[in-house]
């Protein structure tokens, strides 16, 4: 039996803050479960594929549920996202037409309930009993790099999944968008705002008008992960590639904007956490990340490219939080807040220029 085979199915993580709230009281409603469960197991035995055990609830939130299937070909996992993200279904079945080098190709989806079904890949990043973590980021900012020059090309196929484009000249558009958003929230929503701080989130909309003049021309965009971490990528044996998923948060934009993530990934407790902030190893795996597109300019210019892009990853953040909060209600909101919240106070405080003289990047 191979690695795939034997794993077992996950325990189920318990509900949080968000589960008195609409979408986990749906997607834990019997309604629901036994409509999906009848998809699931016909897609299975389409295929080939017999059902060996009870499927597990394995992550329940406002933003997605993921059941997990054992079954007698392995793990098998079923996704349905929040509709602010529901295009993922679509666009990972995209990718494994365009990119299948880089991801899982979905058994079945359904892309109009943003229903997807993948079988299970083996361990993933953060199981690995690697001692020097050193070699294996190398080969995965190596990898990430590859999967985002590889993206380019299949830039009109990925956005008609409904992918958000964050390319720099609608940046100033989507944030300025997102204020208006926050601005027509009553005061008695969670997430109503100071007009201070939405008088920040508005200049920094402003600021972000200007952003295409400082970059170089030489990076097209490309796909951001916007959510890239030891959880999200499958290593099934140690010389296999890796195999990249969990495309909920993507966006479309600069893929510098990624460079934030590979830094808190390592320093994060939640996520690696081995690193110190100001480990050397860190710049190390940004110039290894950096030298993947040193065919297009030399590394100077790169760096000076990422200077300016690397900020926008709060942006990135603050987008993908944007589309699943116009679809909460009040509970979910409340028990989530601190998330936009931080990245909306990134933004401002990265591109909204104040009086004390700072100034965006």
């Amino acid at each position: 039996m191979t690695w795939v085979e034997s794993r077992r199915a996950p325990e189920p993580l318990a509900l949080q803050a968000d589960a008195g709230g609409y979408w986990v009281r749906r997607w834990t409603g019997d309604e629901w479960f036994a409509e999906v469960d009848a998809w699931v197991r016909a897609r299975l035995t389409n295929a080939g594929i017999a059902v060996t055990g009870a499927p597990v609830p394995y992550t329940i939130r406002f933003w997605a549920a993921v059941w997990c299937y054992p079954t007698d070909h392995g793990l098998f996992w079923f996704k349905e996202n929040n509709p602010g993200q529901a295009f993922e279904a679509a666009l990972v079945a995209a990718m494994a037409e365009a990119l299948p080098q880089h991801v899982v190709a979905p058994l079945a989806i359904e892309a109009d309930r943003g229903w997807m079904l993948t079988a299970d890949q083996g361990p993933t990043l953060d199981q690995v009993a690697d001692t020097d973590l050193l070699p294996l980021w190398r080969r995965l900012v190596t990898e990430y790099a590859g999967l985002q020059r590889d993206s380019i090309p299949a830039e009109t196929a990925l956005l008609a999944s409904g992918l958000t484009s964050l390319a720099p000249p609608r940046l100033a558009d989507t944030v300025h968008g997102i204020a208006d958003w926050f601005g027509a929230l009553g005061t008695e929503h969670p997430l109503c705002l100071e007009p201070t701080v939405l008088a920040g989130l508005r200049r920094a909309g402003d600021t972000l008008a200007g952003l295409d003049a400082k970059l170089s021309g030489a990076i097209s965009m490309a796909l951001d992960q916007n959510d890239l971490h030891v959880h999200n990528v499958f290593r099934r044996h140690p010389s296999a590639p890796f195999r990249f998923f969990d495309f909920g948060d993507a966006v479309w934009g600069h893929p510098f904007a990624t460079a934030p993530s590979i830094r808190s990934a390592l320093v994060n407790p939640n996520r690696q956490g081995t690193w110190a902030e100001d480990d050397p190893r860190l710049d190390e795996l940004t110039d290894v990340y950096l030298q993947q597109w040193s065919d297009l300019a030399p590394l100077e210019v790169l760096r000076a490219e990422l200077d300016v892009a690397a900020p926008l990853h709060a942006v990135h953040r603050l987008v993908s939080w944007h589309r699943l909060l116009v679809h909460a209600d009040n509970i979910e909101v409340e028990a989530w807040a601190f998330s936009p919240q931080y990245w909306l106070s990134e933004v401002v405080r990265l591109f909204a220029p104040t009086d004390q003289g700072s100034t965006s990047p």
